[in-house]
């Protein structure tokens, strides 16, 4: 049985006292990839809760990609990997609660009044938090700069996929995305709340020298996981002067023969893995432009200080 402890004087719903507990479990290692939870009946049977509040908390759970539902086996762990690859920043809040635990406990409270205190600090922070999203047409991008955005802002950046947003459930209080996606984003999130601000995403000085030296009278090819992202870096090369460019459809050996290179997302390794051996391959590497960095900084910081007037 997993170590999971509920309280009622807590203003955190029960729910997610199990779901939070269980998530740091994953995150932690406690729980790991392919382990099945206890049934919802069975937790619930022990922390002497309604089963539909353990089965409100798995579904918690599976919406946030952390487990999901196998029939017979249950509830099994599926995220761990994933969760612990982007923990960082959870490892060092770890630490400082780990402390702050420590030192409340040497004055004497209970690990029941530890919790209720955190617990409440919690919802309180939550509250003051500034959430911020960003919006790419694809997964594999939405992913890579939203990771690259928390390593700038020192904060929780949530990736979104510009297709399957549904504005009804998502209430950022930013939206980051590129300005290829702007007009697009703001249209579906016409919120008040909701601030939709655009960043310079530019290519690596070092990508486009590397294209630009293709002699031309042969041809760079662009292989992207969605049409719209190669028109888009063929349209911004042709700017640039480099007109020698064609959108590939697939890899197939008749679409390679005249090429002198392919450029494919540096977000993706897995093209780069197809075309090993049959064509020299090159990945756009994308830079966030500093400036961007600087303006969203200043965003967040408004944000903060309006959420706590």
């Amino acid at each position: 049985m997993v170590a999971i402890r509920v309280t009622q004087q807590s203003d955190m719903p029960i729910y997610r006292q199990i779901a939070a507990q269980l998530t740091a479990l994953i995150e932690t290692g406690g729980l790991v990839d392919g382990e099945r939870l206890p049934s919802s009946r069975l937790l619930a049977d022990n922390l002497h809760v309604n089963r539909n509040t353990v089965a409100h908390a798995y579904a918690t759970l599976r919406d946030a990609g952390l487990v999901e539902s196998r029939r017979r086996n249950g509830m099994v762990v599926i995220g761990g990997k994933r969760a612990r690859s982007s923990s960082v920043a959870r490892d060092r809040a770890r630490a400082a609660l780990e402390s702050a635990a420590r030192e409340c406990s040497e004055l004497g409270l209970s690990a029941t009044q530890i919790q209720a205190l955190a617990v409440n600090a919690t919802i309180r922070a939550e509250h003051d938090r500034v959430s911020v999203s960003f919006v790419e047409c694809n997964a594999d991008r939405a992913a890579y700069f939203a990771e690259e955005l928390e390593q700038h802002l020192g904060l929780t950046v949530t990736p979104l996929v510009l297709g399957e947003l549904d504005p009804a459930t998502v209430h950022p209080d930013l939206v980051l995305t590129t300005f290829f996606h702007l007009a697009e984003v703001r249209a579906l999130l016409r919120r008040p709340r909701t601030d939709v601000v655009a960043i310079v995403v530019a290519p690596h000085v070092q990508t486009l020298v590397q294209i630009a030296q293709v002699p031309s009278d042969r041809t760079v090819g662009i292989w992207y996981s969605t049409q719209d992202q190669a028109l888009s870096i063929r349209d911004s090369l042709a700017q640039s002067g480099i007109t020698n460019i064609r959108v590939l459809q697939d890899a197939a050996d008749d679409e390679l023969t005249d090429l002198d290179l392919v450029v494919i997302p540096s977000e993706m390794p897995q093209l780069k893995q197809r075309l090993e051996g049959r064509v020299r391959v090159i990945e756009f590497g994308n830079v966030l432009d500093a400036a961007s960095i600087r303006m969203v900084a200043d965003v967040v910081r408004d944000l903060q200080a309006a959420r706590t007037r």
